[in-house]
């Protein structure tokens, strides 16, 4: 059976960002579920999964009150109950299927004498990092034999914002590392420190390659916590030492953003286009791209990403206070949001158009209740984090932190709360929370 847990994991954790998969990740994580649920009922240990654990049982059932809203909003207050409810089962449904898919694995491995913690994580991250090593492979051949530099690639991963989300992921699973290697002098995954620094090159150099400008932004935000974990409580190392860490940690993350201000042209328009984008009753190209595009002062049309996002934020504000209810959850809500208030504009299809922004568009959907429910879940789950790692410097307090705070602060300015993006963080979020409640438990135990 442990074989086939991990190898089944494996193989989902591989194919899970890769598009048009959706069958065959469907069918592994069934097998999955199936043998986890054979496994957790025949050794009975709904006896003691959630009755001991009250941080696991708190989490649970914020994300269960979350859910629940959710779905009896899809159902009564939609304006179209068909579509939420469509949107319900693939984008919120599943997301929390993977994610006590991560808690049931991660106490099969808990309860296993034969499979470590250590093992999961390291096959967690190396089934994910084969999709980062055939990004640079590619990039540094095309380099090496047109002179060309690759950038907003992908890999085996057609849409890079989910490959940029995985990359992501895993510096986060790699600095979590290096700090608890620095601080604790103990190591989760089985990769000695050479080993590590080599992966940590590698996930940068795919960032230089995917090139996306919010992922660059959310790892100067990493290499910040990081510095300040490190530096917490920290005296075991030298006061000029523990500078020279922090700064690196944070000056290493930062690459990513400088090499993309210094290639991406649309940092320089950025500044003139903002006040352009807030004032979305002088020009509605940010409806239609047919109309013409607003111009500076300086006579530059203004467009594109810098000004539909901010122009579709400011619009998604306006529909949560002119509706705070929401019209119904969806993650083209802001879509529908647009049909419904632009009526003159019917001959275009709003329909799959989101605000690039999944709080926003969450808000528009269910409405402010059902956002307050979702941070209250993000809420529970981030408290415990930071009270485990001050309380014993948990790897998974630290990991997980990382992984929720990089998450939910993208989660403002993109899309990232469907398909299998969301899927795929959900599940390593289940993982995390258990083991490091496990940990936690663990260490009252033996006081």
């Amino acid at each position: 059976m442990n074989s086939i847990v991990l190898s089944t994991f494996s193989l989902l954790m591989f194919i899970l960002p890769i598009s048009g998969t959706i069958a065959l990740r469907n069918v592994l994580v069934s097998i999955l579920i199936l043998t986890l649920a054979v496994d957790f009922f025949k050794k009975r240990y709904f006896f003691n999964l959630f009755k001991p654990n009250k941080d696991l049982l708190v989490t649970s059932i914020a994300l269960a009150a979350f859910l629940l809203y959710a779905l009896l909003h899809s159902i009564y207050l939609s304006h179209e109950p068909t579509w939420s409810l469509n949107n319900f089962r693939g984008h919120l449904l599943y997301p929390t299927i993977y994610f006590f898919t991560g808690i049931l694995l991660a106490n099969f491995v808990f309860k296993s004498k034969t499979i470590s913690k250590k093992s999961l994580i390291t096959i967690l991250f190396c089934s994910m990092f084969i999709h980062v090593l055939y990004m640079d492979l590619v990039a540094i051949d095309r380099l090496w034999s047109s002179g060309v530099i690759t950038r907003r690639y992908g890999g085996l991963i057609q849409y890079i914002t989910a490959a940029n989300y995985m990359t992501n992921i895993l510096l986060a699973m790699i600095i979590s590392e290096l700090v608890y290697r620095l601080r604790v002098k103990k190591k989760i995954m089985i990769f000695p420190n050479g080993v590590l620094y080599l992966l940590l090159i590698f996930c940068i150099v795919s960032t230089f390659v995917e090139a996306l400008r919010l992922g660059d932004i959310a790892l100067v935000f990493l290499g910040i916590g990081s510095a300040t974990v490190f530096l917490y409580k920290n005296h075991e190392y030298s006061k000029s030492m523990r500078r020279v860490i922090a700064t690196s940690l944070i000056v290493v993350l930062t690459i990513p953003l400088a090499y993309n201000i210094n290639m991406d042209p649309r940092w320089s328009k950025l500044i003139e286009t903002v006040p352009m984008a807030i004032d979305t009753s002088s020009s509605q190209h940010w409806l239609d791209r047919s109309l013409p595009r607003p111009k500076t002062e300086n006579g530059h049309g203004v467009g594109g990403s810098n000004y539909e996002r901010i122009a579709w934020a400011m619009k998604s504000l306006n529909f949560i206070i002119e509706d705070p209810i929401g019209i119904g959850y969806g993650k083209d809500a802001f879509g529908h949001a647009l049909e419904k208030r632009y009526p003159q504009y019917t001959e275009k299809s709003y329909r799959g158009k989101n605000s690039h922004s999944a709080i926003l568009s969450l808000a528009v959907g269910i409405g402010i209740p059902g956002v307050l429910l979702w941070f209250m879940f993000i809420y529970t789950i981030s408290k415990k984090s930071i009270i485990n790692f001050k309380e014993s410097y948990n790897y998974f307090a630290i990991m997980t932190l990382f992984v929720i705070i990089g998450f939910f602060g993208r989660s403002f300015v993109d899309a990232n709360m469907r398909d299998h993006v969301f899927q795929q963080y959900m599940i390593i979020l289940g993982i995390g929370l258990f083991f490091m409640i496990k940990e936690k438990n663990i260490e009252h135990t033996q006081e």
